[in-house]
């Protein structure tokens, strides 16, 4: 139906109780932020008062009967309705949320799976996100919808029927963690197979992973630790200013990592301090050996530690 015809109104209890149930559903949407004009013009309707700046946030929040009262409405004709029209049709071309009046007794039954099995592996449900091994479209959607735990995260991709837009990690993630599949689930979070608990070698080595082939060059060539990959063979290191930033960088990524487990923390200094063996030791899990290479390095920079030797480090530190 055209918005802007003069067919009759609603009886406003039933306008009323229509509203409700549309704000209700909507607030869980991630159209929520998205400009009435934009929706407006996607659906063909005609809205006078959509502009860039509104969004249906701003009125989900207030009853029918409130935003009747506001200088917006009062006495402008139908403009209310056309409000509801954008609204109730966003909605309804957002189908998976025609489903959702009974939505949160059926999340929280959907969530008791994936909660026990962070319990079951020992996984501290309070786990930042930002130290997750998720995609930058993930983690930045994160940011914005402010989810820092992984217990919000499990909340939020379950609640939210338009979670499909965090790049397929969720489902894969949801489903690893609920089958406690932990093969699967350590592509996300540092968990190690047939152990229980987080551990800091896996969350360094997905620092380690996410670095291109020439960050991996310079951190190696640094603290001189050889490896059999071609791509991060010295001559493709970084020069010395470009190095520095690097370390400089990789220290922020892992320390925080180091303050979440400070015991494995401990360990692993005792470990750096004590030679090769005991720093390959460490890292073996990572069953990779130029991620454990790698690793390793990554967290003698993040540790501080100055080496034994001379070399392009000791030119760069002193």
């Amino acid at each position: 139906m055209d918005p802007m015809t003069d067919e009759p109104v609603q009886d406003q209890s039933t306008a009323s109780a229509e509203w409700e149930k549309i704000r209700y559903l909507f607030q869980d949407s991630l159209l929520v932020k998205t400009s009435l004009a934009k929706l407006a013009k996607d659906m063909g309707l005609k809205c006078p008062i959509c502009n860039k700046a509104e969004t249906p946030e701003k009125y989900i929040g207030h009853s029918l009967e409130a935003l009747a009262e506001w200088p917006e409405f009062y006495g402008k004709g139908n403009r209310l309705e056309v409000l509801v029209s954008v609204i109730r049709e966003s909605l309804a071309l957002d189908a998976p949320f025609s489903d959702m009046v009974d939505h949160f007794d059926k999340v929280v039954e959907q969530q008791k799976p994936a909660l026990q099995a962070l319990e079951d592996l020992e996984i501290p449900a309070d786990f930042p996100v930002e130290l997750a091994n998720f995609s930058n479209d993930t983690l930045s959607l994160c940011r914005a919808e402010g989810i820092g735990t992984l217990a919000r995260f499990i909340e939020f991709a379950q609640q939210s029927a338009q979670a499909v837009i965090i790049d397929g990690d969720y489902r894969a993630f949801l489903n690893a963690l609920t089958q406690q599949d932990v093969a699967t689930l350590r592509q996300f979070l540092p968990v190690r197979e047939n152990w229980r608990g987080l551990f800091l070698a896996e969350s360094i080595g997905h620092v380690a992973g996410q670095l291109s082939d020439r960050q991996a060059a310079s951190i190696l060539q640094a603290y001189q630790i050889s490896t059999t990959k071609p791509a991060w063979s010295p001559d493709n290191a970084l020069g010395k200013g470009d190095t520095l930033a690097l370390i400089a960088f990789v220290k922020r990524l892992v320390e925080p990592r180091l303050e979440r487990m400070p015991n494995q923390a401990q360990q692993l200094r005792h470990a750096l301090q004590s030679g090769e063996a005991a720093r390959v030791r460490f890292f073996i899990s990572l069953q990779d050996p130029g991620i454990e290479a790698l690793a390793a390095a990554i967290a003698m920079a993040a540790l501080d530690l100055k080496p034994r030797f001379k070399g392009l480090i000791g030119r760069l530190l002193n």
